[in-house]
């Protein structure tokens, strides 16, 4: 149970640059309209009822629901590791660089900024679509995380003697003795993402 909230976590927040990427777009082609709804809520309490207002604000919700959500999951994770086992890495390499899968599916949506005309509904179906591929291609794999290096976090990939890691740490790792011990945040079918915390102190 604990490995699918947190496989359903890290998928949820792989997806949610693209959420954002959309509302953004949303505010910028329909600027005007988009505040006039807000003030009539606020001054009225008129509930608007139009399509891409409501879409651009659950867009806006749900990256924020993830943004928080990820960073205290992570803080959970991180306040157990006393309890966190022991690790001799033998090597290990950055994995922050390799993000470039995940900025290109939040760039997608943004090619629609110079059409002149834009049906909202289909771009908001068309990027639910493209989450739910993201959502079902990352399920099982530990992507690179937009959301987990807007906190700071650097993914790692970390080699023992009996297993390969995907390390998520807080901390910049320079040497690997820094890596002493680890706590575990989900099982992958080929890793084990596990999360150091700043200090790396035994």
């Amino acid at each position: 149970m604990v490995s699918f909230v947190s496989k359903f976590l890290f998928t949820a927040t792989v997806t949610a640059p693209t959420f954002l990427s959309l509302g953004l777009i949303g505010v910028i082609k329909d600027s005007t309209n988009y505040f006039r709804f807000w003030d009539e809520m606020l001054e009225n309490r008129i509930f608007p009822t139009s399509f891409e207002w409501w879409g651009i604000n659950i867009s806006f919700g749900f990256t924020l629901i993830c943004l928080i959500g990820i960073k205290i999951f992570l803080c959970k994770k991180s306040s157990k590791y006393k309890e966190g086992k022991t690790i001799q890495v033998k090597s290990y390499s950055n994995l922050s660089l390799n993000s470039a899968e995940q900025v290109i599916s939040s760039i997608i949506p943004w090619l629609t900024i110079f059409a002149d005309e834009l049906d909202f509904m289909v771009l908001f179906v068309c990027i639910i679509l493209q989450c739910c591929f993201i959502a079902i291609a990352s399920y099982n794999n530990n992507n690179y995380n937009l959301l987990c290096s807007i906190w700071g976090y650097r993914y790692y990939e970390v080699y023992t003697e009996e297993n390969t890691y995907i390390l998520i740490s807080e901390k910049c790792i320079r040497n690997k003795n820094e890596i002493k011990k680890f706590v575990e945040v989900t099982d992958y079918s080929n890793y084990t993402a596990i999360q150091l915390p700043c200090r790396l102190s035994a």
